[in-house]
């Protein structure tokens, strides 16, 4: 009788919290498990700094994005092969300490595709794969070529796109469109 009680009133805050988050604009969305609950991530939320880097001293590289959260500290981060045929897309949240400031986050994320200018940024207290069957690549479109040094480089739009999908056990991520530019190197025949 007491375990009906207490599973009866850990519904109705299970119930009383989700009716809370609803009113909240979805910020935060109860987990799997009662007494937890997630932060959900929409990348495309105007606070979302948007960053796109394709390109080395040499020539073009596979690309990646990044969308950094300051207000979360957080940074996800997705990575486009230009490699292989369809662009697999592949993705990582990294995840700050509270106390990291978002200038701190921006030298960080300068150090993951320049010449590491910053001898002295924050680490990740936490690094999670997203799921491999969240990340696809979509429609592609060819904008032309392009020739850096003696290469030849197929410039394409590409869709991405992210499903709803829980990421690690703090954070839900929504789902997200997003279009990247990838250089592919044209082979010589």
């Amino acid at each position: 009788m007491a375990t009906c009680k207490m599973l009866s009133r850990v519904g109705m805050l299970i119930g009383l919290l989700a009716g809370m988050l609803g009113a909240t604009g979805g910020m935060l969305v109860a987990a799997d498990a009662p007494g937890k609950e997630r932060t959900t991530l929409d990348l495309s939320a105007k606070t979302v700094q948007r960053f796109e880097a394709n390109q080395s001293q040499i020539g073009y590289t596979s690309t990646r994005l990044f969308y950094t959260l300051a207000d979360q500290r957080v940074v996800i981060v997705l990575s486009v092969d230009n490699s292989k045929k369809g662009f697999p897309v592949s993705g990582k949240l990294y995840q700050f300490a509270k106390d990291v400031t978002p200038e701190g986050l921006a030298k960080w994320l300068n150090n993951q595709h320049s010449d590491g200018l910053y001898p002295e940024v924050p680490e990740p207290k936490s690094v999670v794969n997203l799921p491999a069957e969240a990340c696809q690549s979509g429609e592609s479109k060819v904008q032309g070529q392009k020739r850096v040094l003696e290469t030849t480089y197929q410039h394409h739009r590409v869709t991405i796109k992210l499903t709803d999908v829980n990421v690690g056990d703090q954070f839900r991520l929504s789902a997200f469109t997003d279009t990247a530019n990838v250089y592919q190197v044209v082979k010589q025949s």
